[in-house]
């Protein structure tokens, strides 16, 4: 594929809502279904082959023109509650699974103090997340740390149901939830973003639904925002920006969200806020990324989501602060074709 040598220095000019020399591409991840389908070649799990996933994983990033390879692992949290079936994608293989709504590890106080909770020299793999960059090529870096934010592991380790209702049944369970987490995800930060092949910190917490965010914006801004601005913290002492990827309507929390000293932000979907909106209301203050929205990718032809794009770039790029990406992720059942003509208008805009 014709692109230029990955260098990481246009990608932080983009997080530091700046100029760059080209328009970049960000993605929080591609599902390695679709990897494989590109590349044709087979990537082994983390956990059955820490460097061989690595390799496959760079080269992937490495092959199709991006700056950085997204990485993240998960913190040594209390169990999370699974539900399983079967993957019924375009690239499905195999059984997919996904958080339990209605119940979880933790439902009191007693389960809480019961629960395995590590010190933050030992809850995170550090020596595994250091495989991908002691293989990193010239110029790349990674994005990345621990997986999922302080509203994830709340809603995973209870269940997003028992934690509604422990909010007002149990506030001092989820006072306690929201610190055991949040001092670890800080201490880790502190650890991951210092080390020198991360380019940026960032993590995944969905807050919202279509219609509006999952906890009311006071609950948000008593046991979760002030988490973000700690971690964010610790990713500016290191010299690094921090990009949080967060799902759903924002609109009534965004400003908060921005005070807490994000430098980016990633989740857009044209049926809550298009990204050139949320470029228009928010990018100002902050580097807005991706926004090509994956329901339009998914059921359109290669050729209208090329010139989907353009209209995009054409948009979003004068004036900096924007990296060409999804609106979410690449998820499995994407047609390789639409994903790779999104790449190839990033490629031929000027």
């Amino acid at each position: 594929m014709n692109q230029p040598e990955p260098d990481f220095a246009v990608m932080e000019k983009v997080l530091y809502n700046e100029e760059p020399s080209r328009i970049p591409f960000y993605e929080h991840l591609v599902d390695v279904e679709i990897m494989e389908e590109i590349m044709d070649f087979r990537i082994p799990s983390f956990q059955e082959e820490g460097e061989g996933y690595c390799k496959r994983l760079i080269e992937f990033y490495y092959e199709l023109g991006y700056d950085y390879v997204p990485f993240e692992l998960r913190p040594r949290f209390p169990a999370t509650s699974h539900v399983r079936g079967k993957d019924t994608a375009l690239y499905g293989r195999g059984e997919r699974s996904w958080a339990d709504e209605h119940g979880g590890s933790i439902e009191t106080l007693e389960d809480l103090e019961a629960a395995h909770w590590p010190p933050v020299e030992e809850a995170f793999d550090y020596a595994g997340f250091e495989k991908v960059g002691e293989l990193l090529p010239p110029g790349m870096k990674v994005i990345g740390g621990a997986s999922g934010g302080p509203f994830e592991h709340a809603s995973f380790i209870m269940g997003l149901e028992k934690l509604s209702l422990a909010v007002y049944r149990q506030p001092e369970l989820v006072e306690e939830l929201f610190r055991k987490i949040g001092e670890r995800l800080v201490g880790i930060a502190e650890k991951l973003a210092r080390m020198d092949f991360v380019g940026a910190y960032r993590f995944g917490d969905d807050l919202g639904y279509k219609s509006g965010t999952m906890f009311s914006p006071e609950l948000l801004k008593k046991h979760v925002f002030p988490w973000y601005e700690k971690i964010v913290q610790a990713t500016h002492e290191a010299g690094k920006p921090f990009l949080l990827h967060s799902c759903g309507n924002l609109e009534e929390v965004m400003g908060e969200i921005i005070e807490t000293g994000i430098d980016a932000k990633h989740s857009f979907e044209d049926v809550i806020t298009p990204v050139d909106e949320a470029k228009r209301r928010w990018g100002e203050d902050i580097a807005i990324l991706g926004g090509v929205d994956v329901d339009f990718i998914c059921q359109r032809t290669p050729q209208e989501v090329k010139e989907y794009t353009f209209r995009i770039l054409e948009e979003c790029a004068p004036g900096g602060g924007y990296a060409l990406g999804t609106g979410n992720s690449v998820p499995n059942y994407m047609p390789v074709d639409n994903y790779l003509a999104m790449l190839e208008a990033g490629r031929e805009f000027k």
